[in-house]
């Protein structure tokens, strides 16, 4: 009887499991796995995602029962000079080149499973901008990886190199969390519709440390299919169940046309009161959120202000705009934003 893809990973020894000792230094790599993830999410695809098993990440599909796996290995780099392939092929002594590593997800695994490895980057290669497949690069560079990895693998099969992809994200280091946010709000708006309410930033951080716990457990402690799925392993389902607990979570906004009327008398322009409205169902997701401390902060100083509503609202959101939204980080410093959780702090003390 023919063993399952999960049966193969399993008994399969794995290449290098340090990579979740040292965890802390590849954000980028989670976060690019996280968008995926979104991208994947948004097209409806099934999908179970194991982190730092046999690789950066690990894709599998359909989750339950999988046939389909996908090797990722991020590389990033703060140059913007395209990628070389010799840098891709070279060795340090008897160890293997970074696309000799990945060849070796290839072994031990049936021929009956697809099977693809696939090079991610920040930066361009010099053979190709956009992602690409190798069998559609230039003839003279799979040509040469042909020749560097017939050398390096005792094994080699020339048809994998078929199986073999190169990822190019565009997305700086720098920009990777922003990209993330970008991309989760995107999903939020595709299961929920424009005018959700719902607290995008507190859901991504939930996600991210559910992500970072299974990344940093430590592989050679994986000895079962279940270890697998339940220490390694983030899917579609628990993605959907997140998404269903934080959009039953309630949301209340006060009286906008009263709070339009009394700002557009202080000044406020038809734009202004425009970016409010649009802060307004994200603040309130934020004023309720029991775990964004960051909010809660803004809170407190925002109620030492408002003495009780004793204070007409106007002047209330003035007075916070000069005083708080300078000390404010991202993404919380922007003035729609923090004038729209005022509001909220002004309908809760009054």
């Amino acid at each position: 009887m023919a063993k399952s893809l999960f049966d193969e990973l399993i008994e399969k020894p794995q290449r290098e499991t340090a990579g979740s000792d040292s965890s802390s230094r590849f954000d980028y790599q989670r976060s690019w796995a996280f968008c995926e993830m979104l991208r994947r999410h948004m097209q409806s695809a099934d999908y179970l995602v194991a982190f730092e098993f046999h690789d950066d990440t690990v894709f599998l599909s359909p989750s339950d029962v999988p046939t389909n796996v996908e090797f990722f290995q991020v590389k990033t780099t703060k140059s913007a000079k395209p990628r070389k392939l010799s840098d891709l092929t070279a060795r340090r002594k008897e160890a293997n080149s970074i696309l000799g590593k990945m060849f070796q997800n290839f072994d031990g695994m049936c021929s009956s499973h697809t099977i693809r490895v696939i090079l991610v980057s920040n930066v361009a290669f010099e053979f190709a901008d956009s992602s690409v497949s190798a069998k559609d690069i230039s003839p003279a560079f799979r040509d040469k990886i042909k020749e560097r990895l017939t050398s390096e693998i005792p094994k080699f099969s020339e048809a994998n190199i078929d199986n073999l992809h190169f990822l190019v994200t565009g997305v700086s280091i720098e920009s990777m969390n922003s990209y993330l946010h970008g991309e989760a709000m995107e999903l939020f708006k595709t299961e929920f519709g424009e005018d959700h309410g719902l607290n995008v930033h507190s859901w991504v951080r939930l996600v991210q440390s559910e992500i970072v716990r299974k990344n940093n457990y430590d592989s050679d402690k994986v000895k079962t299919v279940g270890d697998l799925v339940s220490k390694k392993c983030i899917g579609k389902q628990a993605i959907d169940e997140s998404l269903a607990l934080i959009s039953s979570q309630p949301k209340t906004l006060p009286n906008m046309a009263l709070v339009f009327g009394e700002l557009k008398e202080a000044g406020w322009s038809s734009q202004e009161l425009m970016r409010l409205d649009k802060r307004m169902p994200q603040a309130a997701a934020d004023y309720s959120d029991a775990t964004n401390r960051e909010v809660a902060r803004i809170v407190l100083s925002l109620e030492s202000l408002c003495q009780n509503g004793e204070i007409p609202l106007a002047t209330f959101v003035s007075e916070a705009e000069l005083s708080i939204l300078p000390t404010l980080p991202a993404p919380y410093n922007d003035r729609a934003y923090l004038a729209a959780l005022t509001v909220m702090v002004y309908h809760e003390e009054i």
